[in-house]
Parts: C-alpha cells; sequence; structure tokens
C-alpha cells in the first residue's frame, strides 16, 4: 500500500491541508480536493459508491484523480476494468495513479510462457496477470507507478497524456524526457522510463503507461526471461534499455511523481494562459483516494477473480508451438532422444508430434499413441513429463486421459 501520509504532505504543500478517513473495513475513505483546503470525504457504509454515482447528476467536472490505497494487481486492474464499464467520460476525464507489489502484467494478446519466467515467479511467489488491454510485457513493483488516463473515445490522446508526465519530470524534477514515435518515454538518447498500451471501446477509451522510478532492475530482468524459443501467434513484446528516474535524479520519490503528475494533469483542465493554476484546479475535482474493493465499488470483485483466475491467464493464449527434447524410456530405445512438439490453443493441447525423420516406425507409432491421448487435455509444461511416463506403461493405461 502506498504511503498515505507520504501522500498528503506533499499534496498539502500545493493544496492545504488534506483529510482522510478510516472506513470500518479498514480502507481508506475516499478524499477529494475540490478547491485548496476544501474537501469532499465519504467515510460510511452507506456514502462509499455516492461520492462517485453523485458525479452523474451534479455539474461535470473536467477532471479527477484517482489514488489507488491498493497494492494487489488484480484489485487494480479490476478498477481499470470496472471504471472502463461503469462510468461515462463524455464529461469528464480521470486520472487513475496505481502500484503493486512485485508481479508481472502481459497484454490481452501475449503468451505467459514467451513473456515471463514462470517457474521462477512461481517459486519467488511473484504474481502473473493478463490486463485487458494490448501491448508488451511490463514488471511492476512498489518502485513503479502506473498512470491511466481516461477519456471518451473521440478525445484519446497518447501524446497529450504523455506530455503530461513529461511536463512533470521536466518541471519538478529537472529530468527531459520526450516521447517517442512508439510512444514510449525515453531520458537521455535510448533509455526507456516508460511504456504504453490502451483500450478503446465504441464510446469510452482508457491509455495506461507505466513509470520507472526505484524499480529493481535485477528482479526485472529474472522475471522477463520467458521461453522465446516458443513458435507463438501471440504479441511479442520488444526489448529495449531501461533506466529508473532515480538514475536521473537519486532524491525522486514515487509520492513526489503522484502530486506532480497528478497537478499538472488538473492544472491542464482549461485551456489557455488567462486562468491561474489556481482557477484550473478549482474547475477540476481533484484527487480522490480509493480503495478498489467490491464494498466500495459494486461488482469490481467479480472482475478481480475472473482476471486472477487460471482461465484468463493460460487460456486465452494465442495459438503457439512448443517443442522440446525427450529422452525414450529404456524399455523403447536405449539412449535415444527424439523432438516432441506440442500445439496449444487457449490452454488446450491440439496436436503432438515428433519431429525426427531417423527415428524407427515403432518408435514414432508409440509417441503418436500417447500424444493422441493427451489432446483436448490443459496444458502444462510438465506435459513433456507426462508424454515419456506414458510411454513406460502398457496398454491400455498409456492412453488412458488424466487430468493435469
Amino acid at each position: 500500500m502506498m504511503s498515505l501520509k507520504k501522500i498528503t504532505n506533499h499534496m498539502s504543500s500545493y493544496y492545504g491541508p488534506l483529510a482522510s478517513l478510516a472506513t470500518p473495513g479498514g480502507g481508506i475513505a475516499a478524499v477529494g480536493a475540490i478547491g485548496p483546503g476544501i474537501l469532499r470525504c465519504a467515510s460510511s457504509e452507506g456514502s462509499r459508491n455516492d461520492n462517485f454515482k453523485s458525479a452523474k447528476s451534479d455539474k461535470p467536472v473536467k477532471r479527477v484523480v484517482f489514488i489507488s490505497q491498493s497494492s494487489n494487481v488484480f484489485s487494480n486492474l479490476a478498477f481499470e476494468d470496472w471504471l472502463y464499464k461503469n462510468w461515462s467520460f463524455e464529461k469528464r476525464n480521470v486520472l487513475f495513479l496505481w502500484r503493486n507489489n512485485p508481479c508481472v502484467v502481459i497484454g490481452k494478446h501475449q503468451n505467459p510462457y514467451v513473456e515471463a519466467n514462470l517457474r521462477y515467479l512461481e517459486s519467488a511467489g511473484v504474481p502473473v496477470a493478463r490486463r485487458n488491454s494490448g501491448g508488451g510485457t511490463v514488471y511492476h513493483d512498489e518502485g513503479n507507478l502506473n498512470c491511466t488516463f481516461f477519456t471518451n473515445k473521440a478525445r484519446y490522446n497518447r501524446k497529450e497524456n504523455l506530455g503530461v508526465i513529461c511536463q512533470a519530470l521536466q518541471e519538478d524534477f529537472n529530468i527531459r524526457a520526450n516521447a517517442t514515435h512508439r510512444d514510449d518515454i525515453i531520458v537521455g538518447q535510448d533509455f526507456k522510463v516508460s511504456g504504453s498500451a490502451a483500450k478503446l471501446g465504441r464510446e469510452s477509451a482508457y491509455h495506461h503507461c507505466t513509470l520507472l522510478v526505484g524499480t529493481d532492475k535485477h528482479q526485472l530482468k529474472l522475471a522477463l526471461q520467458g521461453d522465446k524459443s516458443i513458435q507463438s501467434k501471440a504479441t511479442f513484446s520488444v526489448p529495449s534499455l531501461v533506466m529508473n528516474l532515480k538514475d536521473a535524479n537519486q532524491d525522486i520519490t514515487v509520492e513526489q511523481l503522484i502530486t506532480s503528475i497528478g497537478r499538472k494533469y488538473l492544472e491542464s483542465s482549461v485551456v489557455g494562459n488567462e486562468a491561474s493554476s489556481q482557477q484550473m484546479i478549482q474547475l477540476s475535482n481533484g484527487y480522490t483516494l480509493i480503495n478498489p474493493t467490491d464494498d466500495w465499488f459494486p461488482g469490481l470483485g467479480k472482475l478481480e477473480v475472473e482476471l486472477s483466475s487460471y482461465s484468463w491467464l493460460h487460456n486465452k493464449t494465442p495459438r503457439f508451438t512448443i517443442t522440446r527434447p525427450i529422452t525414450l524410456p529404456e524399455c523403447v530405445a536405449n539412449n535415444t532422444t527424439v523432438d516432441v512438439s506440442v500445439q496449444v490453443y487457449h490452454g488446450i493441447i491440439e496436436d503432438v508430434k515428433m519431429t525426427n525423420q531417423d527415428v524407427c516406425p515403432d518408435v514414432a507409432d508409440l509417441i503418436h499413441e500417447v500424444g493422441g491421448a493427451v489432446k483436448g487435455s490443459q496444458f502444462s509444461v510438465e506435459i513433456f513429463n507426462d508424454l515419456t511416463n506414458r510411454m513406460r506403461l502398457p496398454q491400455p493405461l498409456r492412453t488412458q486421459r488424466s487430468v493435469m
């Protein structure tokens, strides 16, 4: 969880005292700064969602900044999805700022076996999540800040969003950053500190990006060492040289960035130079601290369950083929290794083939036999061990279907 004390201290330096209220469930009540020193709070069970529902009936606001008090990747991704599905952005824009405990997040159309070091991550207790937007794979930890910009489809503008971040970095931290044609943010000539992805619907859209502040780069490298030998129709991540913003300014913190980016975003509520910064902020709805739970946002829990499910991570994977060498049991052949390819679609094994051409027909028939037994089963990297073990069994045991 983000340090609420640090965040509110930074906000208070701009807007005056910022309050927070503890809810009965232990969360943080929503707090919004309509103008300097003017607060909007929701603390009771009945008023948690009223804070958000009232925005539909009140005079439309230009912009609001939501700050998550959760560091759970599935809760935060579920809130993104919940807001996208339940809010209208015709007359308001939203910036959602959030960060997570260590995790890997892949794009909607990616292959987790290619993009992530699944065996290492499982042993380290680091979750892998599939998000609803496209793009490449990223590593998150508490040294990484995520920014999600919500608008209607007509106002969707990545360059403008990245401009807010670059302006904050330049003006508040003296870091010269630029957005590239790929909508990355780079510092210096080649070092990437931010990557982007997006989801566009018929009416609403969001663009989100990462921002490497003080991420553990050693863990990032380990986490993203997936199996690049897999042949896949999925979107592949593009490797880049990366750096932390702390490498450019050692004093920068995530809490400072939250305040800085949020302030630049709110100040851009009004176009033109006639209004002062404080007048611009008064025309916005300010900061709101949110707790992404089902109590606050009914239906969010169901989204979180889906996003954290095995099925969502594995069974949404585009078709791929993975090939591994298998050493045949001695009861089949002595000192013989063959290459076996398994084709998988949406998590289900479609086909098993031996790729060697110089193997005796009996071995080829055996592999075809045991391969046929696992077609239609859920894929796991343990499938190759299963195939080897089946070869040791007599008929009809070797062709019995099993649930892996």
